[in-house]
């Protein structure tokens, strides 16, 4: 037992264990909650607004806490909600909507329409869970309006035709509609997340080391170093980036609109890992490289989720710091929303990394350089 070696595996396997599970907790722990979904009546009848209410009502009275609805005037203002991702779906009811209700009482029934919007682009696995929500909640109202219906029936006494039966059974028709569709990208983002970080983490070590090793006799050549370091750091990223993305479409099949945005978008993504990592390591030595090594670990699941999908700790605390999800989110506003380099995502990616270059150079700049070690010599007589 003094052999520290028959110890420790008892406790990296202790530690390990805590570490790797607690990074399942948001998948096993998740609960979705307020996902925003956009309500629209464009009826001018009553019915319209009537339904509108009896939706919120209806939410309310059966406890049903996942969505959570937002009017909006128009169909167009709640496009321009799902272009900026405020909104992951919507039900929509359209015009005529009264006049076909009223009319399943006449000889002549003509069905009234829903329409699901749903904001695909938005998040992959909330799309799936919504379009089952509002399909669920259609289903609900055409309970409760077909009892309505009946019942209207009954008291006028008005005779049944058996043609007017599926239409009283089910009085409104559902019409789904996917809006900033991933067609064969849903992966897509995800699938950039661990080669470039990799490759950020690899370049910033192999980086790190070739300053560490090397002895510099002057300011002056210590700071030339430091400058083609810094060159072949922005090199790298782009060659990465480029290669990374000309990869997924050679290995996975993925086919871009504009292979250039994605390419560029992941260079810059890697530009700013890169000089994160560097900058913390030159700051505060190689054993902080562990932190991101373990966010590698932490933000995969976290990533592929939507934020009101996570208990409220993760939300809060954890969420917010993790550098990676600007990469994700970035590849989201040009493959499905049609976006640039430079949107909001590839700004903070910019932001990080000209703060990195900085407190790296900071850090250049006020170390003196390493002397040249004095070889002895003996005299020999």
């Amino acid at each position: 037992m003094k052999n520290k070696f028959f110890v420790l595996p008892f406790i990296v396997v202790m530690v390990l264990g805590i570490v790797f599970l607690s990074t399942m907790i948001p998948t096993v722990k998740m609960s979705p909650k307020d996902l925003p979904v956009a309500l629209v009546s464009e009826d001018a009848g009553e019915m319209g607004d009537t339904l509108l209410q009896s939706l919120q009502k209806q939410l309310t009275a059966t406890g049903m806490d996942m969505i959570k609805f937002k009017v909006y005037d128009s169909v167009q203002s709640m496009d321009e909600a799902m272009k900026e991702q405020e909104v992951y779906g919507g039900l929509v009811v359209p015009e005529n909507f009264s006049a076909q209700f009223a009319s399943l009482q006449t000889p002549s029934p003509e069905n009234p329409k829903m329409q699901i919007y749903i904001n695909q682009g938005a998040n992959a696995t909330v799309s799936t869970m919504l379009t089952s929500a509002l399909d669920s909640t259609v289903k609900q109202m055409n309970s409760v309006m077909s009892t309505q219906l009946l019942q209207n029936i009954e008291k006028a006494q008005v005779p049944i035709q058996a043609s007017q039966v599926t239409t009283l059974v089910t009085p409104i028709q559902a019409e789904t509609i996917h809006v900033n569709a991933v067609g064969e990208l849903g992966s897509a983002p995800t699938a950039f997340f661990q080669p470039l970080w990799f490759a950020s983490i690899i370049g910033a070590v192999l980086l790190y080391f070739a300053s560490t090793k090397t002895t510099f006799s002057s300011k002056k050549e210590k700071l030339q170093f430091h400058l083609v370091q810094s060159i072949v750091a922005i090199i790298y990223a782009f060659f990465a980036g480029y290669f990374v993305t000309w990869s997924t479409t050679w290995m996975l099949g993925f086919s871009f609109e504009n292979f250039n945005t994605v390419a560029l978008f992941s260079s810059l993504a890697c530009l700013g890992f890169l000089f994160l990592i560097l900058a913390t390591v030159t700051w505060l030595s190689l054993p902080s490289l562990v932190i991101y090594v373990l966010l590698m670990f932490f933000g995969l699941p976290l990533i592929q989720l939507a934020p009101e999908m996570l208990p409220a700790f993760y939300q809060d605390y954890i969420l917010p710091w993790l550098p990676m999800k600007f990469l994700i989110n970035g590849l989201k506003d040009i493959l499905y929303f049609g976006q640039g380099v430079l949107n909001g995502n590839g700004v903070i990616l910019t932001w990080i990394a000209v703060i990195s270059f900085i407190l790296l150079w900071v850090k250049q700049l006020i170390e003196k350089p390493s002397q040249p070690e004095e070889i002895e010599t003996e005299v020999i007589k």
